[in-house]
């Protein structure tokens, strides 16, 4: 599996890409191609074109949960989708992947919209949309979670935002959190948009869904940029006993959470452009 950093926090020295407050990774598993996260503006396109990347002929977008930093790329690939058809460019109509909750209004403490900018049936457009809170199989090796179940409150990260409800707005669960999982020869690879279900829960659930034990990798956001300091501390503490051997903390994990994980793992800069592979 190889993957790309679109989308990220952070640039990197010598790599002349642009970032923003966002997340998306370009994945490629054999013949398959998947889009995980779109970012939060138009910068997806740049970016990926920058790379030389085709967006057009991606057969997988997966989108980890519905907040805008994630999800607000899509109008502009969606427009990418229009120009291409008017064009004439091949394109292909790729599958969404996603929990149903993804698509439900969201609104910050503001009271402005912070949730994704299109809806489900406007996607259908461009694509064919595949909601699911059971896990998917997108590949033969890469599995969607779907919804991870939650055992222990303390270890889910709060979301500032609220959700629209029968009941009215109430504060936001993000219970539609989900990720990737890649199925290595070496142990799993979890492939994380913000990991508001936790990062224990959403392992543990990991090693369930795929009959797996071992968790080789974590990449992704981890949301601990707000966490206390006992709380960034248990994560690492408990990292380091689950004996995880790669973590590329990004986006939303937060300097001091990454300081603290760097005390038990070699710690890699991640940024856009970043490029990383694992043999089955």
């Amino acid at each position: 599996m190889d993957l790309t950093v679109l989308i990220e926090n952070t640039t990197l020295i010598d790599r002349y890409f642009r970032g923003e407050p966002g997340l998306s990774f370009f994945i490629e598993d054999g013949d398959t191609s998947i889009l995980f996260d779109c970012g939060y503006s138009d910068l997806l396109i740049e970016n990926a074109a920058s790379m030389e990347i085709d967006l057009l002929d991606v057969d997988r977008i997966v989108l980890s949960h519905g907040h805008v930093d994630h999800t607000g790329g899509l109008p502009s690939l969606a427009a990418h989708h229009l120009r291409s058809a008017i064009e004439g460019r091949p394109r292909k109509r790729p599958v969404f992947i996603t929990h149903p909750a993804t698509f439900g209004r969201k609104r910050g403490k503001e009271m402005i919209d912070v949730g994704c900018p299109v809806s489900s049936d406007y996607l259908l457009e461009f694509g064919e949309i595949m909601m699911s809170v059971s896990p998917v199989r997108v590949t033969d090796r890469i599995t969607f979670l779907g919804e991870i179940p939650r055992t222990d409150s303390k270890r889910t990260a709060q979301s500032s935002a609220f959700v629209q409800t029968g009941k009215g707005w109430v504060p936001d669960p993000v219970i539609e959190d989900s990720c990737l999982v890649y199925r290595s020869d070496d142990g799993l690879v979890l492939i994380c948009g913000c990991t508001h279900a936790g990062i224990e829960h959403t392992a543990e659930y990991a090693k369930k869904v795929c009959g797996v034990d071992k968790i080789s990798a974590i990449i992704g956001g981890l949301h601990l940029y707000s966490a206390t300091k006992d709380r960034i501390a248990e994560v690492a503490e408990w990292c380091a006993q689950s004996e995880i051997e790669e973590i590329y903390p990004c986006h939303c994990t937060g300097l001091q959470a990454t300081i603290a994980l760097s005390r038990h793992h070699v710690i890699t800069p991640i940024g856009v452009g970043t490029h990383l592979e694992w043999d089955n």
